[in-house]
């Protein structure tokens, strides 16, 4: 038929080269090679120079995407490896924006520690009030989050609009003592 392809020469062999399927294997042999002393490098801790050959591995070998995965994920490990932790806050500014973090992270518990440092250097810092407020809040602690509110409120009344369609407070928001702090009533309380 006219319209297949000759998948063979005539002599039964195909009409791929020879060489391809040899140096395939060898260059995947190396690359194991190669990848086993980047893992020597890691296993020593020399993060920079294990890197370095895992990215070279990756790099020269694409095509097996095991190996080249592999490769890019223990480089990816290095570098975090070689970045140093984060500054610790040194003030109350720095320590109520990582807590917003964390909270961002629902890693209340660990922003509430920071918080409550905050608030002890700046008791009436309606901000870091609020920030408090939304972490007992996504803890489930009404209490704590009313009343934190409430002091929020006292210091800067616009806050109560911003906690009325904040998501933050969804787990309280159907208390009776929430709604009463943000659906004030006609007198005012």
């Amino acid at each position: 038929m006219a319209t297949k392809k000759k998948a063979k020469s005539a002599g039964g062999a195909s009409d791929a080269p020879a060489v391809s399927r040899s140096a395939h294997h060898e260059a995947y042999d190396k690359a194991v090679e190669a990848f086993g002393e980047a893992l020597d490098r890691f296993n020593k801790g020399e993060y920079e120079e294990a890197r370095g050959r895992f990215e070279r591995v990756a790099a020269e070998i694409p095509d097996e995407r095991v190996l080249a995965d592999r490769a890019r994920s223990y480089a990816a490990i290095c570098t975090r490896k070689l970045t140093p932790p984060p500054e610790e806050p040194r003030n109350a500014e720095e320590r109520y924006l990582r807590a917003v973090m964390l909270l961002n992270d629902a890693k209340a518990d660990a922003a509430l520690k920071l918080l409550d440092q905050c608030i002890a250097e700046e008791p009436n810092s309606s901000k870091f009030l609020y920030a408090r407020s939304s972490a007992w809040a996504e803890k489930g602690k009404v209490d704590a989050a009313v009343n934190d509110l409430r002091q929020a409120i006292a210091i800067d009344p616009q806050i109560r609009f911003q906690a009325v369609n904040d998501p933050d407070f969804e787990p309280i928001r159907e208390e009776p003592s929430f709604i009463d702090i943000i659906e004030p009533t006609s007198t005012g309380a």
